[in-house]
C-alpha cells in the first residue's frame, strides 16, 4: 500500500539516489573497485544514515560530497568533467533547499519527487551542464567526445528502449572500427574464460535494459583493450594512449549515468512520463545549445582582439566571461519574473490567447525560462494533483493556528481534514494549531508534545512555514528542558537554510556557548510571544 503522508525525500535520499546513479558503489569485482570493502559499507552506512536522519547531520553533508569527490577522481581521471559533475550535483542540492524551504507540498513522496523532476531538476541539470561546460572551457580539453544530443537521450523504437549505454559502446566499437565480437574476444581460438564473459555480459547489456556498475563496465573495457594490443590476427591489432583510454570510460561513464536516469524515470513513472521528459531535455537542450553558441563566439571574438594565445589566459577569459554572463541573466530573469508575475495576477491576463501568453512570457524571461513558466501556467489543479478541498481547509487552517482560541475549533478542524481525506497531508498543520493552543495559555509542557509532532511531519511538507514552526519547537525544548532536542533541530534548520531567530548576527551561532546562550534565554518562562 503506497504511503500517502505529504513529503518530499529527505535531503541525504537524493544524496543517496546521486551515489545511485554514478555507479560508483555497486562493485562485483573486489580487485578492480573503486573502495574496499569494508570502505564501502562505511559509506552506505553514512549514506543510509543521512537518509533517514538518525544521526547527527552536522558536517555528514559536505563529508559524502567530498567521498563523492573522491571516487569520481579515482574513476574518471579527467578535471573538467569532474567538476562538471560535482557543480551539477552542487546546484542540485542548492536548488532542492530553496524548494524545500519555499514550497510546501500535498503530494506523497513519490508525486512530490515526480513534481520536483518535472518543475526543476531537469533545467537545473541542463543549465549546469551547458554553463560550465563553456565556463571551465571542456573543448580544450581535446576530449573529442561524441554530441550528447545524438547519442546521450534514450530512443524510444515502437515498445522497446534504446539506451545511452547501449549506444555508447557502439561509438566505442565504430571509433576503433571493430566489431562488437572482436573487441570483447578477439581470440575465438583461445580459451578464454573472461573474454566470453565479458562479450555475454556486453551483448546482455545491449539487448536488456539492466545496468551495471562502472566497475564493470571499466573492467571490461580494460581487459577486453589489452587482448586488442596483441592479438593473434594482426588486423585487429588496437593501441590506445591512456588519454585515449580515459575518453572511452567517459564515454561509458555518461551513457551508464543517462540510462539509469531514464529507466528510473520510466520504472517509477511510467513511459509516457519517460517520453515526456526526453522531449523537455531536447527542447531546453537546444535553446541552451544557441545561448552558448552565441557566447562562445563573442568570447572568440574578444580572444582574438586582445591577442591571447596562453591557455591558461584563455581558460580565465571563458571563466570570467561566462560566469558574466550568467550573473547578468540571473538578475534580468528575476527582474522580469517581477514584471511577468504582476501581468499574471490581472484578470485581463486570463483573457489572452495561448499565442500572446507565450509571447508575453517569452519577452520577459526568455526562452529556456520562460517554457517553465508557460507549462506550470497550462497546469490546472487536478493535473496538479491537488485534493478539491486542500486550498480551503490550508488557509482556514493557517489562520487557526495563529488564533486557537478553543480547542472545538480544533477539534472540528481535524474531523474536517478526516472527511476530506487530508489527515496526512495536513497532519502537521493540525498539530501546531494544538501546540499553539496550549502555549497561549501558558500550557509549555503540554505544549511540547504537539509541536514536536507538528515540527517532525512537517520536515518535508510544510515549505515556508517552516520558519515559524522550528523556531516555536526551538523555544518549546527550551521551555521543557530539552537541550539535546533543541540542538537537533538548529542543526537541522541550519542543514536546510532555516534562520534561527536568535542566531542571527551572532558571531559563531553554531558554537556550544551560542546554543547555550539561546537555550536559557528561550528557555525564560515569562518570555513569551504575543504573536504567534
Amino acid at each position: 500500500m503506497e504511503n500517502n503522508k505529504a513529503t518530499f525525500p529527505t535531503i541525504g535520499e537524493l544524496v543517496r539516489e546521486i551515489f545511485n546513479i554514478t555507479g560508483l558503489l555497486a562493485q562485483k569485482d573486489r580487485s578492480n573497485s573503486f573502495l574496499s570493502e569494508s570502505n564501502k559499507k562505511k559509506l552506505q552506512t553514512k549514506l543510509k544514515r543521512l537518509a533517514d536522519e538518525s544521526s547527527k547531520i552536522d558536517g555528514k553533508l559536505e563529508e559524502l560530497i567530498d567521498s563523492l569527490r573522491l571516487l569520481l577522481e579515482s574513476a574518471l581521471g579527467e578535471e573538467r568533467v569532474i567538476f562538471m559533475v560535482l557543480e551539477a550535483v552542487e546546484e542540485l542540492l542548492v536548488t532542492y533547499k530553496s524548494v524545500l524551504a519555499d514550497d510546501g507540498t500535498y503530494l506523497n513522496k513519490r508525486n512530490s519527487s515526480k513534481w520536483f523532476i518535472q518543475q526543476y531538476l531537469l533545467d537545473r541539470i541542463l543549465l549546469s551542464f551547458y554553463k560550465n561546460y563553456l565556463k571551465i572551457n571542456v573543448p580544450a580539453s581535446k576530449l573529442n567526445l561524441p554530441n550528447l544530443k545524438v547519442w546521450a537521450l534514450p530512443d524510444i523504437e515502437g515498445q522497446n528502449v534504446n539506451w545511452p549505454l547501449r549506444k555508447a559502446w557502439q561509438l566505442i566499437y565504430e571509433s576503433l572500427s571493430i566489431s562488437q565480437s572482436s573487441f570483447h574476444y578477439p581470440d575465438k581460438s583461445v580459451d578464454d574464460y573472461r573474454a566470453n564473459q565479458n562479450l555475454e555480459n556486453a551483448q546482455h547489456w545491449s539487448t536488456t535494459d539492466q545496468i551495471p556498475s562502472i566497475s564493470s563496465l571499466f573492467n571490461n573495457l580494460e581487459y577486453s583493450l589489452s587482448l586488442l594490443e596483441c592479438p593473434s590476427n594482426d588486423s585487429l591489432r588496437r593501441l590506445l594512449s591512456k588519454s585515449e583510454r580515459q575518453r572511452l570510460k567517459i564515454i561509458l561513464f555518461i551513457g551508464r549515468v543517462s540510462s539509469y536516469c531514464f529507466r528510473e524515470l520510466e520504472s517509477n513513472f511510467g513511459r509516457e512520463f519517460l517520453i515526456s521528459c526526453i522531449d523537455h531535455v531536447k527542447g531546453q537542450s537546444s535553446r541552451l545549445y544557441r545561448i552558448n553558441s552565441k557566447l562562445d563566439k563573442s568570447i572568440k571574438g574578444l580572444k582574438k582582439s586582445t591577442g591571447l594565445t596562453s591557455e591558461v589566459d584563455i581558460n580565465r577569459l571563458y571563466f570570467y566571461e561566462v560566469s558574466r554572463y550568467w550573473e547578468h541573466y540571473a538578475l534580468d530573469i528575476g527582474h522580469g519574473t517581477k514584471v511577468l508575475q504582476s501581468y499574471i495576477a490581472r484578470e485581463s491576463f486570463s483573457n489572452l490567447t495561448e499565442l500572446e501568453k507565450s509571447k508575453l512570457v517569452i519577452a520577459h524571461v526568455g526562452t529556456f525560462a520562460g517554457h517553465g513558466v508557460l507549462t506550470l501556467l497550462g497546469m490546472t489543479p487536478s493535473v496538479k494533483g491537488m485534493p478539491s478541498e486542500f486550498p480551503e481547509l490550508f488557509c482556514e487552517g493557517l489562520k487557526l493556528k495563529k488564533s486557537p482560541t478553543s480547542l472545538g475549533y480544533i477539534d472540528n478542524y481535524h474531523n474536517r481534514l478526516r472527511k476530506a481525506g487530508l489527515d496526512d497531508v495536513l497532519s502537521w498543520l493540525v498539530n501546531w494549531c494544538y501546540a499553539n493552543y496550549f502555549y497561549t495559555h501558558k500550557s509549555f509542557d503540554k505544549s511540547y508534545g504537539y509541536y514536536e509532532k507538528a515540527f517532525n511531519q512537517a520536515k518535508y511538507s510544510a515549505g515556508c512555514n517552516q520558519y515559524l514552526l522550528v523556531n516555536q519547537y526551538i523555544e518549546s525544548c527550551a521551555k521543557n528542558g530539552k537541550y539535546k532536542e533543541m540542538k537537533k533541530a538548529v542543526a537541522w534548520a541550519q542543514y536546510l537554510g532555516i534562520k534561527i531567530r536568535w542566531l542571527r548576527g551572532w558571531d559563531d551561532p553554531e558554537s556550544e556557548a551560542s546554543l547555550k546562550g539561546l537555550y536559557e534565554l528561550m528557555g525564560n518562562q515569562n518570555m513569551q510571544y504575543a504573536q504567534l
